[in-house]
């Protein structure tokens, strides 16, 4: 797996910058055109990273917030902990903790996975 994308500063801290300034341009050149998140067979999949990047302006829009716990590139992609604020009455209010795992191919985010626990995650990305 590429470790970074047009720059000197590995892919996965890049990730991490992006999130932590809330920086969705910077994200955004990070995925590949045709990147996919959830399931592209219903209408909230994204099917490209126009649709992701609307995705995650919605999410910081309602007010959904949080930060990275971690950070670990595997051998399949990058793990992305995240320490999620969701506004009271949303369904995910209590679930404070989640992971992305973003798949990388040519340099490029082309898959974003999502997983509640750790482990789950950490195979996904090629930890264990």
């Amino acid at each position: 797996m590429t470790d970074s994308v047009g720059s000197e500063v590995p892919l996965a801290e890049r990730v991490r910058q992006a999130f932590e300034d809330h920086d969705l341009e910077a994200f955004g050149e990070l995925l590949a055109d045709d990147v996919t998140w959830g399931d592209i067979n219903t209408e909230r999949g994204c099917r490209n990273s126009t649709e992701v990047l609307a995705t995650f302006e919605r999410i910081l829009d309602k007010g959904i917030d949080g930060f990275v716990t971690e950070v670990k590139t595997g051998r399949k992609g990058i793990l992305c902990g995240l320490s999620v604020t969701w506004p009271s009455g949303t369904p995910d209010e209590g679930n404070t903790g989640l992971f992305h795992v973003y798949m990388v191919k040519d340099n490029r985010i082309f898959q974003i996975r999502r997983f509640d626990d750790r482990i789950s995650a950490a195979k996904a990305a090629g930890l264990v």
